[in-house]
């Protein structure tokens, strides 16, 4: 959401109470990722430890403590926040408008989605490559809470890291499948960010943002332990994927799909199976390091059998590289 340098970076990420970073550094011209890391904050990052502000100095302490520990060198951070704490929209706009003119147009039209006023809110945008078939452009509108970038801010100032950029983490998402994976022009692939309580759905055409969901677990599924079990999660992936694409028209079966990735904590090789079992086109585990070069001192276990749950630190670290 904001400029990242390109020296170097370390992306952080919390999902619950875990907490990861990766840490990227440019090699003779060549970024790669020098040191990852996983550890815990006390207490899950969302709206609710929003509201108190003793808390910023705990998530401080908790990310130092990863840092130090993990002996990461480059100084400057980028944070990731959850798709569920902002709002994502893809806003048509007339294709000749620039400047202060396109976003006094893109904050008008965030003033019509939003309750409160403008001023609560942050709010940034990236125009998306034209279509010479159309006449007019689509720009990607990302509207984060002030108060929620504030208290960012604050944790930070009390952290060993400077905070160069705040990010989401489908973007990141995204990043690291554009710079790990072969990726056409006119060719969809679907992300799926497989949680504890939800999933996250992105599609990209190219290597370009295209829409993303958020669908939560229903009670419906749950086993006689209140949990989900992993076939269930496949089938509402399967039934979740093939909606998004009638709906938006995207083709009429998963199979229009060129690829789909999974990441996130949820991802087992049940849910993996069951879906490589049911339709026809690649399905697979998405790796942060298929392409970008890791370092020795990534050979932890955790990296290399379940490298999809570093998707998104890896894909902040790249942020601006």
């Amino acid at each position: 959401m904001t400029s990242a340098g390109t020296q170097g970076m370390v992306g952080i990420s919390i999902r619950g109470t875990t907490l990861r970073m990766a840490e990227s550094a440019q090699v003779a011209g060549e970024s790669r990722i020098s040191r990852l890391s996983q550890g815990r904050v006390r207490t899950a990052f969302n709206f609710v430890s929003l509201q108190d502000q003793s808390l910023i100095r705990r998530y401080a302490e908790d990310i130092n403590r990863l840092y130090e520990t993990a002996d990461f060198q480059v100084s400057s951070g980028v944070f990731i926040l959850d798709a569920n704490m902002v709002m994502i929209k893809k806003v048509p706009i007339d294709a000749n408008l620039q400047g202060e003119r396109l976003k006094n147009h893109v904050h008008w039209e965030v003033r019509q989605l939003m309750i409160n006023p403008l001023d609560q809110y942050i709010v940034d945008f990236e125009p998306l490559p034209a279509d010479n078939a159309k006449d007019y452009k689509q720009v990607v509108v990302v509207v984060a809470r002030r108060m929620v970038i504030d208290y960012l801010k604050e944790i930070f100032k009390n952290t060993d890291l400077q905070l160069r950029a705040i990010d989401v983490d489908v973007f990141a998402a995204q990043r690291v499948l554009a710079g790990n994976y072969e990726v056409n022009e006119d060719e969809y692939i679907a992300l799926i960010d497989v949680r504890k309580d939800n999933l996250q759905f992105s599609i990209i055409k190219g290597a370009t943002f295209h829409l993303s969901q958020e669908l939560d677990y229903h009670q419906d599924g749950e086993s006689e332990t209140g949990k989900h079990d992993d076939e269930h999660r496949a089938r509402l992936i399967s039934k979740e994927l093939r909606r998004i694409i009638i709906d938006y028209k995207l083709g009429k079966s998963v199979e229009d799909m060129n690829a789909v990735y999974l990441y996130g904590d949820g991802v087992t090789d049940t849910i993996l199976e069951a879906l490589q079992n049911t339709h026809n086109v690649r399905v697979d585990r998405a790796n942060p390091f298929k392409k970008i070069k890791l370092a020795s001192q990534g050979s932890d276990p955790i990296f290399q059998s379940q490298p999809e749950t570093f998707v998104i630190p890896v894909g902040a670290a790249l942020k601006g590289l």
